[in-house]
């Protein structure tokens, strides 16, 4: 995977461009878990299959927005692409329509991104991540558009709940804001997507499972205990409990679905000892 932080213009309203490829391998579901970023994903290769209750969507490129449980991604083990990471704060000046208006949707790219289809062929047809990202920044920048729209206590709010990991308490957020909890969060829903509390609860869970996945990468145990206590759970348990309901397995399941079947369960009688 090769990433990318667009400067100028589109820092702040896109947090990064990922490329990613995988040649050979079995057929396999991922799982889209929630982040803090609206998500964009241009494939080069086979079509993204997005798996429902109804039945399988294959999308060339997909948009999803804001959300609180996994979405559920199909592949046949070839794939390769570009995935973009959009700020809520700056969906309406790139996507013409505000977060709120995305929350839990998972859309073909053509039905919000105009002229997307067209910039998936260009990508397919250019060679190097350099080239194909600033393909995706050209289209973007002449997609920005200023926008008024997001108010500043808003976008104040945000920042301070990044700052804290998802801590801050939407009464702490209120009285810094000068706005009563309620206005708060419907002002949140409105122009972010989600209440500041759901919001909290997906950057700290982003943010643990960010720290999971580093430590795998350089060789560290993935000590459950450390990370819910560094990233701000009351304990193991409540971290536990959170990936179940953000990821759809426990935190140590769901690094095996990720890193393949070599990562070993070295805790898993603690896990498993927490009563379910």
């Amino acid at each position: 995977m090769v990433s990318h932080v667009p400067g100028g213009v589109l820092r702040g309203r896109v947090a990064e461009l990922c490329g990613y490829r995988q040649e050979a391998g079995a057929p396999r579901t991922h799982r889209g878990v929630p982040s803090p970023w609206l998500t964009v994903v241009v494939s080069f290769e086979e079509p993204v299959r997005v798996v429902e209750e109804t039945g399988v969507r294959e999308l060339g490129v997909v948009l999803g927005g804001l959300h609180t449980e996994p979405v559920l991604l199909a592949h046949g083990g070839r794939q390769a692409g570009v995935q973009i990471g959009l700020s809520p704060l700056g969906a309406r000046s790139l996507l013409g329509v505000p977060a709120g208006e995305l929350t839990g949707s998972v859309l073909a790219g053509e039905e919000v991104l105009a002229g997307v289809g067209e910039l998936r062929e260009r990508l397919v047809e250019t060679g190097g991540w350099r080239a194909r990202f600033r393909l995706v920044e050209e289209f973007l920048l002449r997609r920005a558009r200023p926008d008024p729209g997001v108010a500043d206590e808003v976008v104040h709010g945000w920042r301070l709940l990044h700052r804290t990991g998802g801590a801050a308490r939407v009464e702490e957020l209120a009285e810094e804001l000068g706005w009563s909890a309620r206005y708060l969060r419907r002002r949140f829903r409105e122009q972010v997507g989600l209440s500041p509390k759901a919001a909290g609860r997906v950057i700290r869970f982003d943010r643990a499972r960010t720290e999971l996945r580093g430590r795998l990468g350089t060789g560290r145990e993935p000590c459950l205990a450390e990370v819910a206590h560094g990233c701000g759970y009351a304990d193991q348990a409540h971290l536990t409990r959170e990936f179940r309901a953000m990821a759809g397995l426990s935190p140590l399941r769901y690094l095996a679905e990720e890193f393949g079947p070599e990562f070993r369960f070295v805790q898993d009688g603690e896990e498993h000892g927490e009563g379910g």
